[in-house]
């Protein structure tokens, strides 16, 4: 049984704008705390296309372990500026991400689902990774508030 997760953030920022910041995987190291690193193709991604992500988990933080997984998606929608999903599978688990982003009086309202599951002798961690993905979900989304309402020019390549 998967995991699902919601979080909802109001953004002053117009939908083009959160839209082409957040469907570039290579800049979520910057706003969300699990991401270390994810490969910059040179383009914006495409329905079907790929890419790769590095990403660590804490369970049990702040004490170790840090569990750090090599993460291969799949761009499953891209509609401009309203909806971006992909989907990742890694080893002992996949986890799939969709951004719903809708018009708002004063900016926009970015919705992130997350679904994952694990397996192996992860699955015995699974209630401590949920409780832990909630934190760090909400964490993230504020810090993506912040990142967009700080800088003009945040579509650009990094």
């Amino acid at each position: 049984m998967s995991v699902e997760l919601h979080n909802d953030i109001l953004i002053e920022r117009p939908p083009q704008a959160v839209f082409d910041y957040v469907t570039q995987p290579w800049r979520w190291h910057e706003w969300h705390p699990s991401s270390l690193w994810g490969n910059d193709p040179g383009h914006a991604l495409a329905v079907g296309e790929h890419f790769d992500e590095r990403i660590m988990v804490q369970p049990l933080a702040p004490l170790p372990p840090r569990i750090r997984r090599a993460v291969r998606y799949q761009v499953l929608a891209s509609e401009p500026p309203l909806l971006w999903e992909t989907r990742g599978e890694m080893a002992n688990g996949w986890l799939q991400i969709r951004y719903q982003l809708k018009i708002a009086s004063n900016g926009t309202r970015f919705h992130r689902q997350l679904n994952f599951d694990v397996s192996g002798p992860l699955r015995l961690l699974r209630p401590l990774l949920t409780r832990r993905q909630q934190a760090v979900s909400a964490i993230a989304l504020t810090q993506l508030k912040g990142v967009l309402e700080s800088s003009a020019d945040t579509g650009g390549r990094a």
